[in-house]
């Protein structure tokens, strides 16, 4: 994978070189040592004695969207807006700035007697500061196709405010409605990105290269398919027939995009098959979504399909794949711990969602299984991954 900022001195190596290197080493222990927290309190009733500010369940469901998630959105951002733009999008000073922000969001809830408001802020910092620091190169190159993601991350960072607004309000029902109705809007960005790399990843990625189909008419109605979905079930889950509609639409345009970049071969490259994979899970989760009309009961399985099955997995196999091709490594002899890995999180989502829908297994069961599991391949990812963000480029290049 090409260096995206080969201009930039000798001296910019290290974790602090790129925006991946330190951001997805914080998604990496992120993702592990915020499920392992949640386990403790599950199993122990541990961790949550002094954390006064968040109810357990808004703390679980607010770090899992904006820490673990805006970590791995900011890391991967800063590093392809500098490859759109050829211009840097950050400096060692700003980056480790901004993954001490992100860290100390993370920290600061546990800190006993601080008032809620320095939390809020704290907290709300590291989304602001992320979208100056992607505007700032995308208007400077005036890369207009890419200005909505400023827009974006500026909604992520609004509605993180208005979060916390709800917390400090006691409002604590809204605080999680608005965190869930980000973590809809995350999803549209994987489909956006997804829709422009994973084919070429997938044609890239094989030994005999295919063409992955793209049809035209599916990639114009998906963004606004999906953003009339996630209004309608937010704003009026009462109208069954709106969302549930939707929902159909939305299956049937994921599913007809899948199969146009699908390939036998894919299955011989963890890299790619993970990808797949991921996407895959989001139509379970769709179809469980629409399962709710007959069975409302399911929405905690149904959301977990959406956020360990696509988001997760989706998420690890991107972040193992960026990390590898923008450090100078060969993504055509990844490591060989990756497929592990990859299987560890399918196992941990049917844990969660699919066993528990049959009855095979309890809800409390499900949970620390699929959080161990989870554990295991963040455990196994971080371990593996920390000389290469930590590491110079293995070619030599700076970045």
């Amino acid at each position: 994978m090409k260096n995206i900022q080969s201009d930039l001195p000798r001296s910019y190596y290290g974790l602090f070189a790129l925006g991946f290197r330190s951001l997805f080493f914080m998604a990496g222990l992120g993702g592990l040592g915020l499920i392992l927290a949640w386990l403790l309190f599950q199993h122990h009733g541990v961790i949550f004695s002094g954390l006064s500010y968040y109810t357990p369940n808004l703390w679980h469901a607010h770090e899992m969207v904006f820490g673990y998630t805006m970590a791995v959105i900011g890391g991967f951002l800063l590093t392809a807006i500098g490859n759109w733009t050829r211009r840097p999008t950050s400096t060692p000073v700003t980056l480790a700035a901004l993954t001490f922000i992100w860290l100390s969001g993370r920290l600061v809830a546990f800190i006993p007697g601080l008032p809620g408001w320095l939390i809020a802020c704290v907290d709300v910092l590291y989304l602001i500061m992320l979208v100056v620091m992607i505007a700032i190169p995308l208007i400077q190159a005036g890369n207009k196709r890419n200005y909505f993601m400023i827009g974006l991350v500026g909604l992520f960072a609004f509605i993180n405010i208005s979060v916390h607004v709800a917390i400090l309000s006691g409002e604590y029902t809204w605080a999680r409605a608005l965190t869930n109705f980000v973590l809809f809007w995350v999803l549209l960005l994987i489909i956006i990105m997804a829709g422009r790399v994973f084919p070429m990843f997938s044609q890239n990625g094989v030994p005999e290269r295919y063409v992955a189909k793209r049809y035209q008419v599916i990639e114009l109605l998906i963004p606004p398919m999906m953003i009339a979905w996630i209004f309608a079930l937010s704003l009026a889950p009462h109208i069954t027939w709106l969302w549930g509609g939707l929902t159909i639409i939305n299956i049937i345009l994921h599913s007809i995009r899948l199969f146009g970049w699908y390939n036998r071969q894919i299955w011989l490259k963890p890299l790619v098959w993970v990808l797949h994979l991921g996407y895959a899970m989001l139509i379970i989760g769709f179809i469980m979504m629409f399962a709710m009309i007959f069975k409302p009961g399911i929405y905690y399985l149904a959301l977990h399909m959406l956020t360990i099955g696509c988001l997760g997995i989706i998420t690890v196999g991107m972040m193992t794949r960026v990390s590898y091709g923008h450090s100078g490594r060969n993504l055509h002899s990844p490591p060989k711990v990756l497929a592990p890995i990859f299987i560890l999180l399918v196992l941990s989502v049917l844990v969660r969602s699919v066993l528990p829908l049959f009855g095979i297994i309890g809800h409390f069961n499900g949970m620390l299984i699929s959080g161990g599991l989870w554990a295991l391949a963040f455990l196994l990812f971080t371990v593996r991954y920390i000389p290469v963000w930590f590491k110079p480029r293995a070619d030599g290049q700076p970045g």
